[in-house]
């Protein structure tokens, strides 16, 4: 282990800077609770009028201080993560019969067993590329024509603001329904 925190410092020094040492460390966010955020529409993920079902679509709405709208990140392997809804206590995953794979809420099991790992990477600009680790796909917020706000699907990565999220930490405790 010192032999590591060695040589980032010392390539850090080498190489003439913090940069370094801020990509090796903080690249992979804290598993905790957050409202994630959409870069191109500014609003939060949510399961649509905040359905329990299973099948109902993850869309866009207006920020508020709500559990619907909060995300719990629990490690799923070294660099994944599954996500918990704190309203619904279920997670999202892309629709396989859909060839616009929209992502639907699904139940998560205690265990994680089978659920959705998702990976979280740190973009240049400090927000985040959400991926499917079995599609390797990205999250992306898409407007439907004749259909209100923004609904979410996975696509390839094209480093497009419908693709970029930041996540914003909020004490549950902060949640008022």
């Amino acid at each position: 282990m010192k032999t590591k925190i060695f040589l980032v410092v010392a390539m850090a020094v080498f190489c003439g800077g913090a940069g370094v040492l801020a990509a090796a460390a903080g690249q992979v966010p804290e598993a905790t609770t957050y409202q994630i955020r959409n870069v191109k529409y500014g609003d939060l993920l949510r399961p649509k009028d905040a359905n329990s079902a299973t099948g109902t679509p993850i869309v866009l709405y207006s920020a508020q201080p709500w559990k619907c709208m909060t995300w719990r990140l629990q490690p799923a392997g070294a660099d994944g993560f599954h996500l918990r809804n704190l309203f619904t206590s279920k997670t999202f995953c892309a629709s396989t019969n859909s060839p616009r794979q929209f992502v639907t809420q699904i139940p998560l099991a205690k265990d994680g067993a089978d659920a959705p790992v998702w990976q979280f990477t740190k973009l240049d600009d400090g927000r985040y590329k959400i991926t499917d680790r079995q599609t390797n796909k990205v999250l992306t917020a898409t407007k439907v024509a004749g259909e209100y706000g923004a609904r979410i699907v996975i696509s390839e990565w094209q480093n497009s603001d419908e693709q970029k999220w930041t996540l914003e930490k909020i004490d549950p405790k902060q949640l008022t329904m």
